[in-house]
Parts: structure tokens; C-alpha cells; sequence
């Protein structure tokens, strides 16, 4: 009797199995069929759409892109012809006056910084060029960005380049700020000041007015440095109240934290200044 309970027990529970399996199976068919029908009519739509509004805003978004750099492009090729022009018309002039050099005329000798100590990092460094390779004292040195210092030693084959951010009160530079591209304002590059990251200017015509953002260059004044070697640009312009005249700030083009390769500038200067 025991035996029989036993058999139709495991009996009943492997019917109750069988038939629960195809119910659950007819519940998850169920649940997998709304579930497409829901993506299909619903969420697929509303994702399509989306993913053809952000391809029609991205088209526009290139075709305005693609519009200004056509117009800069047709810009730059007006500017070149004006370029050409004036560079014809110098060339003219310079005939005219016998000039056989003017103020910005200078080439470049690339050099490799080879020492750099931490404890004048802001002072001076060391490259790879000297007597031996025609570089002289006070001749300016730049990076891609701009100006960073000039030559202050010589040696045979290598030579100490003082930088502009030193705190050394006779390492100034004639300057010019420019005002507008047939204009500009003397001024002098007195010091740098490493609090603000910017260097001082004293401005010599006070009547000019100089505003943020105006491209500094060197002037050519002086002999040493030629002319039209970027600085940097006006960050601050603070107008002296005990006193006539203005402070100007400037920020440095070149980056003096980081650059390998310098470049020494060969001043292609004739005969003494006027």
C-alpha cells in the first residue's frame, strides 16, 4: 500500500509539471509578443525619429561649418593678393631709397635646448649653438609662439640664452602695441611680472588708447631685437591714479614652460642706426 501511495504520488506531481511548463511557456510567449509589438509600434518610432532629428541638425551644423571656412578661404585669398601687392610695392621702395635690408629682415638658426637647471628655470638656459656656428651676443631667440629671450653668452659650441621672464632690470625691449593695422604706440618692455604671468609695459605716447587684446611686437628700437617678432598680447590696462599715464599687462605668446627647439634670430642689420 505504501508502494502504490508512493507511485501515484510521483505521478501527480510530474503531471502538475507538465502542465505547468507549457502554461509558463504560454505566458512568457505572451509577454515576448506585446513587448515586440510595443517596440515596434512605439519605442523603435520615437528612437528613429530622434536619430533622424540629430542627423538633420548635424547636417546643418556641418553645412554652416563648411560656409565660413569657404568664406575664409576666399578671405585668404584676397589677403594673399594684398600681400603680394605690398611686398611688391616695399620692393619698389626700397629700390627707390637704395635699402638693400629693412627692419624685420633677419633668418633663423634652429638650436636644441640642452640644459635647463630648476633653480634659474625662469632666468636663462642653455643650447646647442655658439661662436662656431656664427651666434653672437644680444641676438634674439623665439620659439614658434614668439619671443623668449636673447643670447647673453657665447661659447664655442653652445650659448646661455637669458629669458624674458628673468627678474634682471636690463633685459628691456623696445616694443610697439598694435592699434589697428596702420597704427600702433611705442612702449617699453620694463619687466616681467611673475605674479600675474605678464610682463610690464611703459607706454611713451600716452595720448594712444590701448585696449585688451592688442598684438604687441616688437619695434626694431634699439638695435637688438628686429622688428615685428611677437610678444604677446594686452591682458590689462590699469589707468595710474597718482600719476599721468597707464600700466599695461601683457600676456606672452610663448608658452616658457615647455618647448624643446628654439630658434636664434640673425638680425640682418647694414651699417649703424640712424
Amino acid at each position: 500500500m505504501i508502494l502504490i501511495a508512493v507511485v501515484m504520488a510521483v505521478t501527480f506531481l510530474l503531471n502538475v509539471v507538465k502542465v505547468a511548463q507549457p502554461v509558463a511557456g504560454a505566458q512568457a510567449a505572451g509577454y515576448g509578443f506585446f513587448a515586440m509589438l510595443r517596440y515596434a509600434l512605439i519605442e523603435n518610432p520615437i528612437e528613429s525619429l530622434k536619430n533622424i532629428t540629430n542627423d538633420i541638425t548635424a547636417f546643418y551644423k556641418l553645412k554652416q561649418e563648411n560656409d565660413y571656412y569657404r568664406s575664409q578661404l576666399e578671405m585668404l585669398a584676397l589677403y594673399k593678393a594684398e600681400l603680394e601687392e605690398a611686398y611688391r610695392q616695399i620692393a619698389q621702395l626700397k629700390e627707390l631709397a637704395d635699402i638693400k635690408t629693412a627692419a624685420n629682415e633677419y633668418q633663423l638658426s634652429s638650436a636644441k635646448v640642452i640644459y635647463r637647471s630648476f633653480d634659474t628655470f625662469n632666468h636663462a638656459l642653455v643650447i646647442n649653438l655658439g661662436s662656431d656656428d656664427g651666434v653672437i651676443a644680444n641676438q634674439a631667440v623665439i620659439t614658434t609662439k614668439g619671443l623668449i629671450g636673447k643670447i647673453a653668452e657665447v661659447g664655442k659650441n653652445s650659448s646661455v640664452v637669458r629669458l624674458l621672464t628673468t627678474q634682471d632690470v636690463q633685459n628691456k625691449v623696445a616694443v610697439k602695441i598694435q592699434l589697428s593695422p596702420s597704427t600702433s604706440a611705442e612702449a617699453i618692455l620694463e619687466r616681467y611680472d611673475p605674479n600675474r604671468g605678464a610682463y610690464v609695459l611703459q607706454l611713451l605716447d600716452t595720448n594712444s588708447a590701448v585696449l585688451k587684446d592688442m598684438t604687441v611686437i616688437t619695434s626694431g628700437l634699439g638695435g637688438v631685437f628686429p622688428a615685428g617678432l611677437l610678444v604677446g598680447s594686452v591682458s590689462e590696462v590699469e589707468q595710474l591714479v597718482n600719476a599721468i599715464g597707464m600700466k599695461i599687462y601683457v600676456t606672452p605668446s610663448a608658452n616658457f614652460r615647455s618647448f624643446d627647439y628654439v630658434f636664434v634670430v640673425n638680425y640682418l642689420q647694414e651699417g649703424p642706426l640712424p
